[in-house]
């Protein structure tokens, strides 16, 4: 399955705003599709790349014996989702979808689904 083709995927759930791959060593989107023109996710995605390099810039600090499985951000109106990809060093599966809307459970269960899916 092709990134393209993940994302896209990731995209057709309801709720859904936008989804990406994005490479956190580069800070660069690998793919991405959004469902809403007024997103900027390479925007947002660039905000996640911060996020997931403090925390885990955290986890070494505190020499934790342990690994970033996801982060959640919860929003008013939104919820991100961060997911690592664990056969793919620097790259991070994300999710954005309208909080009124999109079922948690399913898009946690699908972004960690697509995280195993990511080769290249």
């Amino acid at each position: 399955m092709t990134l393209d083709e993940i994302v896209n995927g990731l995209s057709r759930i309801k709720g859904v705003i936008a989804a990406a791959v994005v490479d956190y060593g580069s800070g660069m989107m690998m793919a991405s599709h959004t469902n809403d023109s007024g997103f900027d996710l390479e925007a947002a995605s660039a905000g996640c790349v911060n996020i997931i390099r403090a925390k885990m810039k955290t986890v070494a600090h505190l020499e934790l014996d342990d690994e970033l499985h996801d982060i959640q951000i919860s929003l008013h109106n939104q919820i991100h989702l961060i997911c690592p990809c664990t056969n793919k060093e620097n790259i991070f599966v994300y999710l954005v979808a309208d909080r009124k809307v999109a079922n948690l459970s399913i898009c946690r269960r699908s972004l960690f689904s697509a995280e195993k899916l990511v080769e290249f």
